[in-house]
């Protein structure tokens, strides 16, 4: 009875309508208790409460305050779940399954129901999985649960690194299965141009060569002959391929590791223009002044035969074009005049992009070279030469000759925009100008010509800080499939076209330019569906790849920490907690705690909002400054490498990690 009565009722409903509710997002914590975030508050979670919630979780909680006012969140309604698909690995316990979810903040154990339907194999403690999150305490009562919907691999699998990170992403693990494929445009019209004397220059092993250059001059002027791979003549708009092709977007690039995006049968054989062999083609012709203007209104875009008369390699090319001593390559007369001729259109086009386009320091890459086992063995540094340069520039000419063609002929397309600075931060980089001494026009810092002007004074006064400062404060690149500008280039429009074999949207692009060239009167026009999938593609792409590299990096550095070996680092960011570093001699980030750094809160400052490490009040290091490091601990979970000072930075002390791991037992816990 006294359940049912009115006045109680509405007494407790009264006492529910005064509780405080917050919502927020759950951060974990490696001693069990965590922290409901808010947008401006952070409410403790006692260890209790947590084991009904997991990191990362958007949740309501009721915010209760003791007698002492301080406050707690214990944990009511779920928002938003942070796990729905995921990777997980298998733990039986007792005979009973469960999974653990492998991200370095989520410890909980989950029970787990092996709902495979097509992989029956025997699961082990440590397979990687695929789970789907089917029970939350605060969505229904009980536990945690997952099911088990695939096997990735075994934990001491060398293709785990590849095959987890991809699976994470849902990204496949291949290229399309091969088939057979018919040339579907015979009926178009095309030129023959196999004897014109195109090069490709690749890499040695190369085999999806997706474009070809020939160059020559009349007059002052250069006119520049860029071939490119035709797949869009085998696969038909409405086709099963072109489906996948489109939803995969991209070919995938990881360490030591490709995923086509098309078979092998066509990007390495029906495609590949490869040496001696007629391949159909798509050619921009394009005509460049001796100032390096381009006449984009002199461009042509032909179907055509071509015949490549040579298979050129970047570094054969460099030395030879650099004059190295006991260069193995030597070309023929009609091939060496190509190249002459391709190396002054880059010097041509380099010195006009310095004073028109943003300028850029020349950052090596880092190529992963794999044991036969799958094992990284070493890491390559490459520095961008004459050959690279020759193909940069010209791909960077084509694109910019297709982005204003398709921009006057249809305004529409498949385009990389850039937008220049965020101007929500322009107080924040007027201030940063002044003090880095930097000319500037305030009017105009929404103009293509003044970001570049500020960029290429970062540039030409080595002033990596102002360099690396601009880059926070600007917008991201984007894709779009209207028209727009890339501030970055210095140029209104810019449509790749260059790469149909690697890139879905330069396939699209390919077809809207064939339409042109045939006059198709409605040519079917990119989408905002088209531009979703290829955004999302790109950045979980992205995301593979990094997941690799910190697996790989891990592995690899290791064994540094015995040898003691001292790398030297770029300052890469500045937070409170501590300093992520980039190593030149490999690539690796690697993460600085603060207490690594200086046993001293009150004489070491890490200032993240002007990129500074300040010491007794001095400004010692700034961002992109050089620092001595090495390696102090790796760890597997994470995937994470942290590191420790080589070098005093100021009058501070240096520090060993082993003992500040002994005055806090508990940092070495698994992050």
């Amino acid at each position: 009875m006294l359940f049912n009565d009115p006045a109680l009722l509405k007494l407790k409903n009264t006492f529910e309508k005064e509780k405080v509710r917050k919502e927020g997002f759950i951060k974990a914590t490696e001693r069990g208790f965590g922290f409901l975030e808010c947008d401006k508050d952070s409410f403790f979670i006692t260890p209790n409460d947590m084991k009904n919630v997991m990191h990362g979780d958007k949740i309501s909680a009721v915010i209760e305050t003791d007698s002492e006012k301080k406050s707690k969140a214990i944990p009511e309604k779920l928002i938003e779940p942070f796990l729905s698909r995921f990777v997980g690995t298998v733990l039986f316990v007792g005979g009973k399954l469960n999974v653990l979810v492998d991200h370095p903040s989520i410890k909980n154990k989950l029970f787990a129901d092996d709902k495979r339907t097509e992989d029956k194999s025997k699961l082990s403690n440590g397979d990687y999985v695929i789970c789907i999150l089917t029970n939350h305490p605060l969505k229904s009562k009980g536990s945690f649960k997952a099911e088990i919907i695939e096997r990735i691999c075994a934990k001491d699998d060398p293709k785990a690194p590849w095959s987890v990170s991809l699976r994470r992403y849902d990204l496949p693990l291949r290229e399309p299965d091969d088939e057979e494929f018919t040339f579907n445009e015979n009926d178009l019209p095309r030129e023959d141009l196999t004897e014109i004397p195109f090069v490709t220059i690749d890499s040695a092993h190369t085999e999806d060569m997706d474009d070809a250059l020939f160059i020559e001059k009349k007059g002052d002027d250069f006119v520049l002959y860029v071939a490119i791979a035709d797949p869009t003549g085998y696969i038909s708009q409405d086709s099963k391929l072109n489906d996948i092709a489109s939803h995969r977007a991209f070919s995938i690039y990881l360490p030591g590791f490709n995923i086509p995006m098309l078979p092998r049968k066509l990007s390495d054989n029906l495609c590949s223009l490869r040496e001696g062999e007629i391949r159909k083609a798509l050619v921009g012709i394009i005509t460049v002044k001796k100032d390096g203007f381009i006449e984009t209104d002199k461009t042509q875009f032909k179907l055509a035969d071509i015949k490549s008369k040579g298979k050129l390699i970047y570094n054969e090319i460099s030395d030879y074009i650099e004059g190295v001593e006991n260069c193995s390559f030597t070309p023929s007369e009609e091939i060496k005049g190509i190249i002459d001729l391709l190396v002054e259109f880059t010097h041509v086009r380099d010195n006009f992009r310095s004073t028109h386009a943003a300028a850029f320091k020349n950052r090596p890459d880092y190529e992963f070279i794999l044991t036969e086992e799958g094992a990284l063995d070493h890491i390559e540094v490459n520095f961008r030469r004459i050959a690279n340069q020759i193909v940069e520039e010209s791909m960077i000419v084509a694109n910019i000759a297709a982005g204003n063609f398709l921009a006057n002929k249809l305004n529409s397309g498949i385009y990389n925009i850039h937008k220049g600075f965020d101007l929500q931060k322009k107080k924040d980089l007027i201030e940063l100008l002044k003090k880095e001494n930097c000319p500037f026009d305030e009017t105009k810092l929404d103009t293509i010509e003044e970001y570049n002007s500020i960029r290429r004074f970062a540039v030409n006064n080595n002033n990596d800080y102002l360099d690396s400062k601009i880059r926070k404060l600007q917008e991201f690149s984007e894709i779009s499939i209207a028209p727009g500008p890339h501030y970055a280039l210095g140029i209104e429009n810019y449509a790749t076209w260059t790469s149909p074999i690697r890139k879905y949207g330069d396939m699209v692009n390919h077809r809207l330019l064939k339409n042109i060239i045939v006059n198709t009167p409605h040519p079917t026009l990119p989408d905002t569906e088209i531009l979703k999938i290829m955004n999302e593609a790109r950045r979980t792409n992205r995301m593979a790849e990094r997941d690799v590299k910190d697996w790989l990096y891990v592995e690899y550095l290791e064994k540094e920490i015995e040898k003691k070996t001292v790398f030297t680092g770029d300052i890469f960011d500045i937070s409170r907690g501590g300093l992520k570093i980039l190593l030149q001699e490999n690539g690796a980030m690697i993460f600085i705690p603060f207490s690594y750094i200086s046993a001293d809160k009150e004489s070491l400052i890490l200032d993240s909002d002007n990129g500074e490490i300040i010491v007794n009040g001095k400004t010692e290091k700034r961002l992109a400054d050089t620092i001595k490091v090495k390696i102090a601990e790796v760890n597997h979970d994470t995937r994470s490498i942290i590191g420790a000072l080589a070098e005093p930075i100021g009058n501070l002390p240096l520090l060993n990690p082993e003992d500040v791991k002994k005055k806090a037992p508990a940092f070495n816990k698994k992050r």
